[in-house]
């Protein structure tokens, strides 16, 4: 695998570089925007192509020796991983890249869900997927969009964790609410105890295991006194055992977590510690669609021990690119059951539908022809 950078005034000029350099075989690896050494305005292309002849090794030797030279490295191993995985998809996807280049569409499309936070890798695999039901013809902008929202409602699960509860049906009866510092948790949890008591008829309890910041807790009293909800504090596990066994008349239990630094792994573990062998738990995972990738990435890899059931994304009216969202949801285990989508409780936590989730790349019908 052979990769090089480009530069030309105009992406036209640049792509004519491409192809004299690297040939017609050469597949795109992105783009962008920089400026020359006069600062005037320039195109960046990356593109690669496999010079490798057949028998050969094809993995880059830079990536063989770096992987041998640090091997104990997870995070890196995995970023090695998604550039192997990358370049193989470019590779066998070489009829989606051409397509890209020739129809304005499927272009359009693909530059559209880049913008709104899909990753490079993500969507191209999607597109490689719609574009092979449309061997033999070109799909219209209508066509496209159908295909695309029937690619989220296969590969993004979406669930309801209170499911039966009215009924005495679901087995989970204390739902914690864990996630880093900031994102929310103790806001969401109660924009959910407001859904449940007012829009279920449910009666629920709270639990307070944040002690560590005062105004998370004062915050979750007044929450409690203007549901007229029981809110009990727990400091220790034996404090949480405890306060379970107060609020068992209660078939909701919601329980407020401190904000865990991620990359501390004796917060994880104190909290392994606090939740370890209780039954009827539901975790919910907290996280921010403000977040970079690659920090979500990271949590949710550090909270794994956890075993969260759901996640809960925050502040998407917060970002230009929400859907970054669908990026973890393709590629860990993890159905999505809530989205915060403002300030207001209990009004701005809304389901997570198929169809939500399509919106955020398409708002106020975006790119419809």
């Amino acid at each position: 695998m052979q990769v090089k950078t480009f530069v030309a005034p105009t992406m036209q000029e640049a792509l004519d570089l491409v192809r004299k350099d690297l040939g017609s075989d050469a597949i795109l690896l992105g783009n962008r925007k920089v400026k020359d050494t006069d600062g005037k305005p320039c195109i960046e292309i990356t593109a690669a192509v496999d010079r490798a002849s057949p028998g050969t090794d094809k993995e880059p030797p830079l990536l063989r020796e770096h992987t041998a030279a640090h091997p104990q490295d997870p995070v890196l191993q995995e970023q090695l991983e998604d550039i192997r995985a990358l370049l193989s998809l470019l590779l066998s996807g070489k009829d989606t890249f051409m397509r890209l280049q020739s129809h304005e569409a499927v272009a359009e499309l693909f530059q559209h869900l880049l913008i709104r936070g899909l990753n490079e890798k993500t969507a191209f695999a999607i597109l490689q997927n719609i574009l092979s039901r449309f061997a033999n013809e070109t799909p219209s902008k209508s066509q496209l969009l159908d295909a695309f929202s029937r690619q989220v409602a296969d590969r993004v699960r979406v669930v309801d964790p209170f499911a039966g509860v009215e009924e005495g049906l679901q087995g989970a009866t204390m739902y914690v609410f864990l996630g880093p510092t900031g994102v929310g948790k103790t806001t969401t949890l109660a924009k959910v105890a407001a859904y449940l008591k007012v829009k279920r008829k449910l009666s629920i309890g709270l639990i307070s295991l944040d002690t560590y910041r005062i105004g998370a807790l004062d915050q979750l009293k007044t929450y409690a006194d203007i549901l007229d909800v029981p809110l009990k504090v727990a400091h220790t596990r034996l404090d949480l055992v405890s306060a379970r066994e107060a609020l068992k008349e209660n078939p909701v239990v919601l329980v407020d977590t401190t904000g865990r630094n991620y990359l501390n792994g004796r917060a994880i573990e104190h909290l392994q510690g606090i939740f370890r062998d209780l039954e009827g738990l539901y975790p919910f995972l907290v996280l921010s669609a403000t977040a970079k990738d690659e920090d979500v990435r990271h949590v949710m890899q550090r909270f794994r021990p956890l075993a969260p059931q759901s996640l809960i994304f925050t502040k998407i009216d917060e970002t230009l690119t929400p859907g970054t969202i669908v990026n973890p949801l393709l590629r860990f285990p993890y159905p999505v059951s809530y989205l915060g989508v403002g300030q207001r409780v209990p009004e701005d936590l809304v389901r997570a539908t198929h169809e939500r989730m399509v919106g955020f790349f398409f708002p106020r019908g975006q790119w419809k022809s």
